[in-house]
């Protein structure tokens, strides 16, 4: 039974952990361009140029985490793998 409920929170801690990386690129991509189109006044092109680019960034490194190859201890006893 523990070791279902840690496999659960393993796999819930990636959901939330993709999520917050796909999210928080595209904003920042926005925030950039917001900032710029204000400074240069090319509004909305810059922050929509941003959106797509900080979209793509999140996506591949959402893509990065989901298929790497590195094994997850889930043995919480700080003992180095067999």
């Amino acid at each position: 039974m523990a070791n279902e409920q840690d496999s659960f929170r393993q796999g819930l801690s990636m959901a939330m952990r993709l999520g917050v990386e796909l999210v928080v690129s595209t904003v920042v991509g926005a925030l950039l361009g917001y900032l710029l189109d204000s400074w240069l006044g090319t509004r909305p092109w810059i922050m929509v140029a941003g959106v797509v680019l900080g979209g793509i960034a999140g996506f591949r490194t959402v893509y990065q985490i989901a298929t790497s190859n590195e094994p997850h201890n889930t043995d919480h006893t700080n003992q180095p793998p067999r």
